[in-house]
This record gives C-alpha cells, sequence and structure tokens, in this order.
C-alpha cells in the first residue's frame, strides 16, 4: 500500500490523468537541458562509482586478510560512517572543502597555494563528497564475499609458483568478482538518486535529475512533469538492476549459485585466460618494489582514516571556543552546545525527530518482523519476488518513492502530519529490520520450535515462549537500527513534511543552506556519537547472543 501504490500512482500522474498524454515524456526528450541534466547524472554517478571501487577494494581485502587489531579499526571506520547521518558528513566536506575550509587553510600554511582554491559548489566537491559518502556502500558488500574465499588457495597458488601479485589477480580477484557486481551495482544506482550531497556541494553547472525532480514538485508544483522525470529515473535504475543481472545473475550474488551450470567452453577460455594473467604478472612482479606484505595494510590503514576524518574533526570543531571556524581551533568550550541546548527550535526538532522516529521504530518493527518470520518459516509461493518486493524501498531512489508516497498521503490528507512522515519513515525502515531478523532465524535450530508444538504448545505459544525470548536481541538491534533510519532522515522531510514538520535534520539542512553556523557542528557530531551508540549495543547483544 505504502510502496507499490504510491509507485503506480506516480506513474499515473505522469501521464496526466485524467487527460493521458505523453507530452510530459515528449518533452524531457526534446528539451536540450533535460538531456544534460541525465548526462550530468550519469556522469557523476560514474566517476563517484569507479573512484569508490578504487578506494574501497584494498580496506576491503585488509578488512578479510588482516589480524584482528587491523581488522577492528577497519570495520570500525567503515560501520561508523555508514551510520552517520549523510547531511552531517555533507555538512563536513563544507567545512573542510570551503575557501576559508581547513584543506584550504592547511595548503597555505605550507606555501602551496598563494590563494585559496575553489573546491566547493563545484564537481569536484560533489565527486569527493559522494564518494566518501558512498564508500562503506562499496565496501561491506565486497567484504562479505572476500570473508568467504578460503585463504588456503592462495597458499596454493604460492606453492605452485606464483608470485603474491599473480595469486592475486588470477585466485582472489576473480572470486571476490560477485562482492564487486554487487558492490558497483549498489553504489552506481544510489548514485542516481543521490540528492543532499549534490544540492549542498554542487553548483548550477552540476544539477542532476533528483534536484530537476525537487524543483518541479516542490518550488514549481508541477506534479505531472515531476512525476515523469521521477518515473524516468526509476526506469533508468530498473534498467540497470536488469542489465547487472544478465552480466551476474542475482542469485548468485545472493550465494543461492555457485554457478556450476556455466558452458564448459566458457570455463576452459576463462581458465587460459588467467594462466596468460598469471604469467604476466610473475614477470611484473620482479620489478615491484617489495613492501614484505604490509603494502595494503597500509594503504588501507590510510585510506581508513581518511574516511573517518571528516567526521572527527566536525566533532573537533564542535568544541572550539571560536563563534566561527578556525582550525586549529583557538580553546575549547561547550558554547556550541549550550547554545544548542538553550535554543527552543533546535530542542522542539529534536523532539519532533524522536517522536517521529519512534513511530516509525514501532511499526517498522512489528511489520518487518512479521516479513521476517513469514519469509524465513512460512512457506510462500513467490518468495524470491516477496524477498524482491520488500528490499526495494533501500534499492529505489529515495527520492523517488518519497515524491510518490507524497502524492498518496496527499490524496488521504496525511501530508504535513508527523503519522505520514513515519509511515514513509517505516516503509524506508523495514527492509533493514527484515534483514536483521532474518539473519537471526537463520541461525537458530527449527527443531526447538518443533518440540514445543510436539508438547502441545500452540502457534501463538510457541512463538511466546520460544521464538521470541531467542530473537528478542535481533529485534532490540533492528528497532535501533530503524530509530536510526528515521531519525537522521532529510529527503522524506522534505517531501512529505512540507514545510510544517520541522524535524532536527531538516533543521540543520535549513542552517547549512542559509549560514553555515558551528552549532551544526555539535548537532552534527551528537548525530554520530549516536549512530557509536547504536553499533555498539547492537555488537554488545550480538556477543551476548553468541555466548
Amino acid at each position: 500500500m505504502l510502496f507499490v501504490v504510491p509507485l503506480a500512482g506516480l506513474l499515473v500522474i505522469s501521464l496526466g490523468m485524467p487527460d493521458w498524454t505523453l507530452t510530459h515524456y515528449l518533452r524531457i526528450g526534446d528539451s536540450p537541458v533535460y538531456a544534460a541534466v541525465l548526462r550530468t547524472t550519469l556522469e557523476i554517478s560514474l566517476a563517484v562509482t569507479t573512484l569508490a571501487f578504487v578506494l574501497g577494494y584494498p580496506i576491503a581485502y585488509a578488512l578479510t586478510t588482516g589480524g584482528p587489531t587491523l581488522r577492528t579499526f577497519l570495520l570500525i571506520a567503515v560501520v561508523l560512517p555508514y551510520f552517520t547521518s549523510v547531511l552531517a558528513r555533507t555538512f563536513a566536506w563544507i567545512v573542510l572543502l570551503g575557501r576559508g575550509g581547513i584543506v584550504n587553510e592547511i595548503l597555505l600554511q605550507l606555501g602551496l597555494i598563494s590563494q585559496p582554491i575553489t573546491m566547493l559548489y563545484n564537481r569536484f566537491g560533489v565527486i569527493i563528497g559522494m564518494t566518501h559518502i558512498i564508500m562503506p556502500l562499496m565496501i561491506l558488500p565486497m567484504a562479505t564475499v572476500m570473508s568467504g574465499i578460503d585463504q588456503k588457495l592462495l597458499r596454493a597458488a604460492r606453492a605452485n609458483g606464483a608470485s603474491p601479485l599473480a595469486a592475486f589477480l588470477t585466485v582472489f580477484l576473480p572470486l571476490s568478482l560477485p562482492g564487486v557486481i554487487a558492490g558497483v551495482l549498489l553504489v552506481f544506482i544510489y548514485c542516481l538518486g543521490f540528492y543532499i550531497t549534490p544540492a549542498l556541494l554542487g553548483g548550477l553547472a552540476d544539477l542532476t535529475i533528483t534536484m530537476a525532480i525537487s524543483t518541479q514538485v516542490v518550488d514549481q508544483l508541477n506534479w505531472n512533469f515531476g512525476s515523469a522525470l521521477s518515473v524516468v529515473l526509476l526506469v533508468t535504475v530498473l534498467v540497470i538492476l536488469w542489465i547487472g543481472s544478465r552480466l551476474f545473475p542475482i542469485q548468485q550474488l545472493l550465494g543461492f549459485s555457485d554457478g556450476i551450470g556455466r558452458d564448459a567452453a566458457a570455463r576452459q577460455m576463462g581458465a587460459r585466460w588467467l594462466m596468460h594473467v598469471g604469467s604476466a604478472a610473475n614477470a611484473l612482479d620482479r620489478w615491484l618494489p617489495s613492501f614484505g606484505g604490509r603494502g595494503i595494510p597500509i594503504l588501507a590503514v590510510i585510506l581508513a582514516t581518511l574516511l573517518l576524518l571528516p567526521v572527527l574533526i566536525v566533532a573537533y570543531l564542535s568544541f572550539s571556543s571560536s563563534p566561527y571556524f578556525v582550525f586549529p581551533v583557538p580553546g575549547y568550550s561547550l558554547r556550541n552546545y549550550q547554545a544548542y541546548a538553550s535554543s527552543a527550535s533546535w530542542i522542539e526538532a529534536t523532539f519532533t525527530s524522536i517522536r517521529v522516529a519512534l513511530l516509525a521504530a514501532g511499526m517498522a518493527t512489528v511489520l518487518g518482523a512479521m516479513l521476517a518470520l513469514g519469509l524465513s518459516r512460512g512457506r510462500i509461493r513467490g518468495r524470491g519476488a516477496m524477498v524482491a518486493l520488500v528490499l526495494s524501498p533501500i534499492i529505489m531512489p529515495t527520492i523517488v518513492v518519497a515524491v510518490a508516497t507524497y502524492f498518496l498521503l496527499v490524496q488521504v490528507g496525511l501530508q504535513g502530519t508527523e503519522f505520514g512522515l513515519a509511515l514513509g519513515h517505516a516503509v524506508h525502515a523495514i527492509p533493514f529490520v527484515v534483514v536483521i531478523v532474518v539473519a537471526n532465524l537463520r541461525d537458530l535450530n527449527p527443531a526447538c520450535e518443533r518440540a514445543a508444538r510436539s508438547l502441545g504448545a500452540g502457534p501463538l505459544a510457541t512463538f511466546r515462549t520460544i521464538l521470541a525470548p531467542l530473537i528478542m536481541p535481533a529485534l532490540i538491534v533492528a528497532a535501533f537500527f530503524a530509530f536510526l533510519t528515521s531519525f537522521d532522515d532529510v529527503i522524506y522531510v522534505l517531501f512529505l513534511g512540507i514545510g510544517t514538520v520541522n524535524t532536527l535534520p531538516m533543521r540543520m539542512w535549513e542552517g547549512i543552506k542559509q549560514d553555515v553556523n558551528p552549532i551544526i557542528s555539535a548537532v552534527a557530531t551528537l548525530q554520530t556519537a549516536l549512530a557509536a551508540i547504536v553499533i555498539i549495543v547492537g555488537a554488545l547483544l550480538g556477543r551476548r547472543k553468541n555466548t
């Protein structure tokens, strides 16, 4: 009701109901302006995806092959930014890249430049900011696949005369391709639907399709044309997903297929090609400098530090005694936190966010847990299609789903209400709940449930006495993540709140758009601290479940 129906309604509105016309789509095709917007969106998405892969692969590799200390540091460096508000991380880059920002200040002090460089409000700033924000999404799928690669295969390759480079290129890299393809697909699709970062870091020449959609729907109230642009973006995403599934089957990406049924000739051709690659790598390895196996870990630590640095710098600046941003800080003070706590508008926005997030987390946890139980324990026809439907809200561009949901809520009078906003957040958070709870249910032995049923317990009693206590840690973690997803959202608030629901991220958004106030650094730091608390609670509950 809150996902498929709005998207269907979006298509109907784009066709100019009740006149039923293709005028809006023809306008997109005929206008060179929107062709340029689509080209800009694709160029930025491709650049960010490429950069995220190049920078993310060494981190994912070290995350699965390094020692415990290295893995712990890298995991923190990847997970903490991932769950930190996108708005907070974008704000960090505004502070870093501005003409009076930290990067320019350091370059000036080192004498590398004579005047500040323009790194903000252009494509460079957009690509840097989006790459930093999207990198965890590239790293996590690759690391998941890499963790399942048997390291004995690499040792066997080395024992048979392969150099470290040849063993990597002929064994590890091919086996990690499912994670690479999954990461590239997810990142490219997310980049197509990015709104916050391009809107805050980009200039007039870097207008993306999401910004055009926002202009048509919010500013010009041209619902039909805005819907047509949204459908174009949605179709683009679906086509990319379809092409990706043709290049590499979705079942194999999800681990449901091992690819054994591939053509034997193709396997032989791939083997011969890898043999040539291995021979070339062995020859090249003699000319490369040796770092004693420490090259990749060192590179991964540097990249992971850069991943954490923007968030840490904002936290550092939040304790500055200066009324404006100065690096290094002239002194330490809690003035920004005091200003936040004494501001009625900031506190009111915070409580609004808490109310909406609690409502959204409650609905998402209940509905998501029911879905997870049905998908993992029930006998459902078309289970694969149901899983795809459940996960779609986190794959589809958020701005498209938000616009579609807005049009539906208008029909029932829930636009601009906290309950309507919580409904939108719940739809977006349900997939996270399902993934967490299903993962927990897979680890449980169904024999316990069968034993309870054989002793006379009904379905409800079995759930209450057996299942509920066992999955309670997962439900708590899922509720926390659902709360965090709602609490940090901006896009749904922009479209569903329509200026009447003022949440904390919305207050930050308005502050960043109007004037970069140091109070925002304190709020961003508090959001990061909330994300850290959620991660710690999840880790503690997971450890408790395993003990």
